[in-house]
Formats: C-alpha cells, sequence, structure tokens
C-alpha cells in the first residue's frame, strides 16, 4: 500500500465509482468513497470517524468534523460539504446506523461498532477503481486523500491552502503529493498566453 499513490483525475471515473455504489445500494461502501474524496483524510482518521462524529443528537448531519489526526496529533476541522451531506443522508436514511451514536461511520459488516479494517479499504477502492477501468493508476487508500488534493487544485484553490488542509511542511511537498504533472504545467502555459 506504498506512498506512491494515484488521484483519481477523470470526474467521469469518479462519476461512475458513485453510480455504480449507489446502484447496488451499498451505502457504507458509497460513505467511504464519497466522504474519502471530500473529507481529503488519511484512511486511519476516516476509519475511526463515528456516527456522533458527524450527526448531532437529533441526527441531523453536522456542518463540520473534528478529529485529532492519528499521525500528526494536531486538530484537523474538516467541513462536511454538499456531497458529504448527500452521500451521509443516504446512509442514515437507508441503514439503522444512528440506532447507536458510537457505530462507526465505515462499520464492519457484521458488527457496526467496528470498523472496516485499512487492508478492506484498500481492497474496496482497489476493486472500484478496476470496475470502472482505472487498471493503468497506482490505487489504494491514499488515492481517495489524493483525489481531494488535485481536484482542489484543479478548482483553482491555491497550493499554499491544500499545503494547510494537509499539513505539510513545505508546498514542494504538495505539489509531489498531489501529481502535478508537466501537462498540468503545459496546461498552465496555455492558460497564460501573453
Amino acid at each position: 500500500m506504498g506512498n506512491r499513490m494515484d488521484p483519481i483525475r477523470d470526474k467521469e471515473k469518479i462519476g461512475a465509482i458513485k453510480d455504480m455504489l449507489r446502484s447496488g445500494g451499498r451505502w457504507r461502501d458509497y460513505v467511504l468513497f464519497v466522504c474519502g474524496i471530500n473529507f481529503g483524510l488519511r484512511i486511519g482518521d476516516l476509519l475511526r470517524i463515528q456516527i456522533k462524529d458527524v450527526v448531532d443528537l437529533e441526527n441531523k448531519i453536522k456542518d463540520n468534523l473534528e478529529i485529532i489526526e492519528q499521525k500528526t496529533g494536531k486538530r484537523n476541522i474538516v467541513k462536511i460539504n454538499r456531497g458529504a451531506k448527500d452521500a451521509l443522508s443516504l446512509l442514515i436514511n437507508r441503514t439503522n446506523i444512528t440506532a447507536n451514536r458510537n457505530n462507526y461511520l465505515i462499520y464492519n459488516l457484521r458488527n457496526k461498532s467496528k470498523s472496516i479494517s485499512r487492508i478492506q479499504a484498500y481492497k474496496l477502492v482497489r476493486k472500484w477503481c478496476y470496475n470502472v477501468g482505472l487498471t493503468e493508476l497506482a490505487v489504494g487508500t491514499h488515492t481517495l486523500r489524493k483525489t481531494w488534493g488535485y481536484h482542489a487544485h484543479k478548482q483553482g484553490i491555491s497550493i499554499e491552502v491544500i499545503q494547510a488542509k494537509y499539513k505539510h511542511s513545505s508546498t514542494s511537498t504538495t505539489r509531489h503529493y498531489l501529481g502535478i504533472e508537466q501537462k498540468d504545467v503545459n496546461e498552465a502555459y496555455d492558460k497564460v498566453n501573453l
């Protein structure tokens, strides 16, 4: 599950994975994918999220999620955006996951009071990508985190903001992490055609 993982650059492939998971009624997997690409968290932090972290006492989805990152020990506040809220609503409305607020968001199918393993998450991500034809990419759980950063950058979010979100020590680390390629640099030349 090494460090060299690619983001999913193609928005149509992202849509295809979402459609595949939604049409199969795999709500837990749908939430893993959608929250994974929208929260930009490391898989260990994503798998530790419990229902009480994202849903208030009235079963309404919160606006923000607050975690202490395992790797850095730093506090991270994640905005729960519209895409993530929609996925969470499907999970809440189509399962009994909120019956116990200590249940994990990405729950083990046999025991909702446990999360799936990192290995299981890795296998799921690889399977989804393979099923939609992403066979040339190096994919794994870090693909979800990197997908958020890649698309944030493509939307014009500055490297410095993405660096702050990822808690990287330098912008060069963030650039490398995002897999910014020569074609991205060439695209910048085309846009700044003075």
